[in-house]
């Protein structure tokens, strides 16, 4: 699991733009389940304390909703994209440190 890689996979333009959207689709199907798992634990909070509940909502799910997606993505890009690139630029990254 190397994220930079990932990243660096993600952004690549030689990369199908299918694989990439694959590995997006699949971080929105991981925070769809995140967020379903969330309802319980945010009712009570809601309940609890009402103001902050809504403030958390706002903050913590406007992120999680950009962040997990991309981060799901960046994990699964070496498995999707070409071997070929994903070799290259294994070997650019280990230039560099």
């Amino acid at each position: 699991m190397n994220a930079p890689l990932g990243y660096a996979l993600l952004r690549d333009r030689r990369v199908s733009l299918r694989a990439k959207l694959v590995a997006l689709g699949a971080g929105l199907v991981v925070m769809g389940v995140i967020q379903l798992l969330q309802i319980p634990f945010e009712s009570i909070l809601a309940f609890v304390l009402p103001g902050v509940g809504a403030a958390g909502d706002v903050a913590v799910d406007g992120a999680e909703a950009v962040i997990v997606p991309v981060l799901v993505a960046t994990l699964l890009m070496p498995h999707l994209a070409p071997q070929s690139i994903v070799q290259e630029l294994r070997a650019e990254h280990a230039s560099r440190v």
